[in-house]
Protein backbone atom coordinates (compact mmCIF):
# COMPACT_ATOMS: atom_id res chain seq x y z
CA UNK A 1 0.00 0.00 0.00
CA UNK A 2 1.47 3.44 -1.06
CA UNK A 3 1.42 5.89 1.51
CA UNK A 4 -0.87 9.16 0.98
CA UNK A 5 -0.92 11.38 4.31
CA UNK A 6 0.69 14.71 4.77
CA UNK A 7 1.37 15.81 8.06
CA UNK A 8 2.00 19.49 8.83
CA UNK A 9 3.58 19.95 11.94
CA UNK A 10 4.43 23.15 14.45
CA UNK A 11 5.05 23.32 18.25
CA UNK A 12 4.94 25.42 21.28
CA UNK A 13 6.05 25.92 24.72
CA UNK A 14 3.32 26.08 27.40
CA UNK A 15 2.13 29.19 29.01
CA UNK A 16 5.29 29.21 31.46
CA UNK A 17 4.17 30.55 34.51
CA UNK A 18 0.77 28.22 34.85
CA UNK A 19 2.25 25.01 33.07
CA UNK A 20 5.90 25.05 33.22
CA UNK A 21 8.39 22.96 31.66
CA UNK A 22 5.64 21.23 29.23
CA UNK A 23 6.37 21.19 25.47
CA UNK A 24 3.45 20.63 22.96
CA UNK A 25 4.17 19.39 19.75
CA UNK A 26 1.07 18.92 17.14
CA UNK A 27 0.60 17.37 13.67
CA UNK A 28 -2.48 18.01 11.04
CA UNK A 29 -2.93 14.85 9.02
CA UNK A 30 -4.73 15.38 5.79
CA UNK A 31 -5.06 12.96 2.51
CA UNK A 32 -3.68 14.78 -0.69
CA UNK A 33 -6.68 14.40 -2.29
CA UNK A 34 -8.22 17.16 0.55
CA UNK A 35 -5.14 19.76 0.57
CA UNK A 36 -6.66 22.33 -1.43
CA UNK A 37 -10.00 22.46 0.40
CA UNK A 38 -8.57 22.87 3.91
CA UNK A 39 -5.93 25.11 2.82
CA UNK A 40 -8.07 27.52 1.09
CA UNK A 41 -10.69 27.14 3.80
CA UNK A 42 -7.16 28.41 5.97
CA UNK A 43 -6.66 30.94 4.06
CA UNK A 44 -9.76 32.55 4.09
CA UNK A 45 -8.95 33.33 8.03
CA UNK A 46 -6.06 35.74 6.58
CA UNK A 47 -7.01 39.38 7.55
CA UNK A 48 -5.30 42.28 5.73
CA UNK A 49 -1.67 42.69 7.11
CA UNK A 50 -1.30 39.64 8.13
CA UNK A 51 1.76 37.21 6.51
CA UNK A 52 0.12 34.41 8.45
CA UNK A 53 -2.50 33.56 11.47
CA UNK A 54 -0.82 33.02 14.26
CA UNK A 55 -2.80 32.06 17.17
CA UNK A 56 -0.87 33.77 20.18
CA UNK A 57 -1.45 36.80 18.53
CA UNK A 58 -5.08 36.85 18.08
CA UNK A 59 -8.01 37.62 19.70
CA UNK A 60 -10.67 35.06 21.84
CA UNK A 61 -13.45 35.62 18.75
CA UNK A 62 -10.87 35.05 16.32
CA UNK A 63 -9.52 32.23 18.04
CA UNK A 64 -13.38 31.09 18.68
CA UNK A 65 -13.21 31.87 14.60
CA UNK A 66 -10.27 29.64 13.83
CA UNK A 67 -11.02 26.64 16.00
CA UNK A 68 -14.42 26.45 14.34
CA UNK A 69 -12.87 26.71 11.03
CA UNK A 70 -10.26 23.59 11.89
CA UNK A 71 -13.22 21.70 13.31
CA UNK A 72 -14.71 21.61 9.88
CA UNK A 73 -11.83 20.25 7.95
CA UNK A 74 -10.85 17.19 6.81
CA UNK A 75 -7.91 16.64 9.04
CA UNK A 76 -7.38 14.26 11.97
CA UNK A 77 -5.03 16.08 14.60
CA UNK A 78 -2.12 13.95 16.70
CA UNK A 79 -0.49 16.10 19.60
CA UNK A 80 2.42 15.34 21.53
CA UNK A 81 3.09 16.67 25.13
CA UNK A 82 6.16 16.47 26.83
CA UNK A 83 5.99 17.34 30.63
CA UNK A 84 9.82 17.88 31.08
CA UNK A 85 12.23 18.53 34.31
CA UNK A 86 12.50 22.07 35.77
CA UNK A 87 15.24 23.83 33.79
CA UNK A 88 15.38 21.22 31.15
CA UNK A 89 16.49 22.84 27.69
CA UNK A 90 13.26 23.65 25.16
CA UNK A 91 15.05 22.59 22.42
CA UNK A 92 15.04 18.90 24.35
CA UNK A 93 11.97 18.88 24.88
CA UNK A 94 11.54 19.49 21.13
CA UNK A 95 13.64 16.96 20.29
CA UNK A 96 11.81 13.80 22.66
CA UNK A 97 8.32 15.53 21.14
CA UNK A 98 9.96 15.02 17.43
CA UNK A 99 11.30 11.57 18.05
CA UNK A 100 7.71 10.72 19.20
CA UNK A 101 5.99 12.20 16.61
CA UNK A 102 7.86 10.79 13.86
CA UNK A 103 7.48 7.42 15.46
CA UNK A 104 3.64 7.77 15.50
CA UNK A 105 3.59 9.15 11.92
CA UNK A 106 5.54 6.20 10.47
CA UNK A 107 3.11 3.99 12.10
CA UNK A 108 -0.08 6.06 10.62
CA UNK A 109 1.67 5.28 7.16
CA UNK A 110 2.55 9.17 6.63
CA UNK A 111 4.35 9.91 3.71
CA UNK A 112 5.13 13.74 4.33
CA UNK A 113 6.33 15.64 7.02
CA UNK A 114 6.18 19.33 6.41
CA UNK A 115 7.39 21.42 9.59
CA UNK A 116 7.50 25.32 9.91
CA UNK A 117 11.26 26.67 9.23
CA UNK A 118 13.26 27.50 12.16
CA UNK A 119 16.00 28.55 10.24
CA UNK A 120 18.87 26.59 8.51
CA UNK A 121 20.89 25.33 11.45
CA UNK A 122 17.45 23.95 13.54
CA UNK A 123 15.65 22.42 10.28
CA UNK A 124 19.03 20.37 9.25
CA UNK A 125 18.42 19.49 13.23
CA UNK A 126 15.43 17.87 12.39
CA UNK A 127 16.50 16.00 9.58
CA UNK A 128 19.49 14.33 11.33
CA UNK A 129 17.08 13.22 14.41
CA UNK A 130 15.50 11.76 11.49
CA UNK A 131 17.90 9.56 10.19
CA UNK A 132 19.33 8.43 13.45
CA UNK A 133 15.43 7.59 14.25
CA UNK A 134 16.41 5.36 10.82
CA UNK A 135 19.41 3.92 11.80
CA UNK A 136 17.76 2.95 14.90
CA UNK A 137 14.86 1.59 12.81
CA UNK A 138 12.57 3.84 14.98
CA UNK A 139 10.87 4.93 11.34
CA UNK A 140 11.32 3.63 7.96
CA UNK A 141 12.82 5.47 5.29
CA UNK A 142 9.75 6.12 3.58
CA UNK A 143 9.00 9.18 6.08
CA UNK A 144 10.11 12.58 4.64
CA UNK A 145 10.64 15.46 6.17
CA UNK A 146 10.40 19.29 5.06
CA UNK A 147 10.40 22.81 5.93
CA UNK A 148 8.57 25.15 4.78
CA UNK A 149 8.23 28.71 5.99
CA UNK A 150 5.69 29.46 8.08
CA UNK A 151 3.93 32.21 5.40
CA UNK A 152 4.07 30.45 2.75
CA UNK A 153 1.44 27.25 3.38
CA UNK A 154 -1.86 27.91 5.73
CA UNK A 155 -1.89 24.23 6.53
CA UNK A 156 1.04 24.92 8.87
CA UNK A 157 -0.97 27.62 10.74
CA UNK A 158 -3.78 24.54 12.04
CA UNK A 159 -1.20 22.42 14.00
CA UNK A 160 -0.04 26.03 15.49
CA UNK A 161 -4.02 26.68 16.61
CA UNK A 162 -4.25 23.49 17.86
CA UNK A 163 -0.81 23.96 19.93
CA UNK A 164 -2.71 26.66 21.25
CA UNK A 165 -5.98 25.74 22.17
CA UNK A 166 -3.96 22.59 23.70
CA UNK A 167 -2.16 25.10 26.11
CA UNK A 168 -5.31 26.78 26.82
CA UNK A 169 -7.18 23.71 28.00
CA UNK A 170 -4.18 22.34 30.39
CA UNK A 171 -4.16 26.03 31.79
CA UNK A 172 -7.86 26.09 32.31
CA UNK A 173 -9.67 27.35 29.47
CA UNK A 174 -10.48 23.95 27.20
CA UNK A 175 -13.08 25.37 25.20
CA UNK A 176 -11.39 25.81 21.94
CA UNK A 177 -10.00 22.30 21.94
CA UNK A 178 -13.20 21.09 22.36
CA UNK A 179 -14.40 22.37 19.40
CA UNK A 180 -11.85 21.00 17.64
CA UNK A 181 -12.19 17.82 19.21
CA UNK A 182 -15.96 17.07 18.51
CA UNK A 183 -15.71 17.35 15.28
CA UNK A 184 -12.47 15.32 14.09
CA UNK A 185 -9.93 13.11 15.84
CA UNK A 186 -7.03 14.24 18.21
CA UNK A 187 -4.86 11.76 19.82
CA UNK A 188 -2.75 13.40 22.81
CA UNK A 189 0.36 11.49 23.47
CA UNK A 190 1.41 12.25 26.60
CA UNK A 191 5.40 11.59 27.71
CA UNK A 192 6.86 12.61 31.46
CA UNK A 193 10.54 12.93 31.53
CA UNK A 194 12.20 10.43 33.63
Amino acid sequence: MQRRLTAYLDESQSNRSRDPDCYVLAAALCDPTELEIARTAMASLLLPGQTKVHWRDEQPARKRKIAETIAQLPLMHLIVVRDGRPGERAERRRRHCLERMLFELDELEVARAIAESRGRADDLRDRRLLDAQRAKQAVSSELLIDHVPGPKDPLLWVPDAVCGAITLARTGNPGYLDMIETAVAVQVIRIVAP
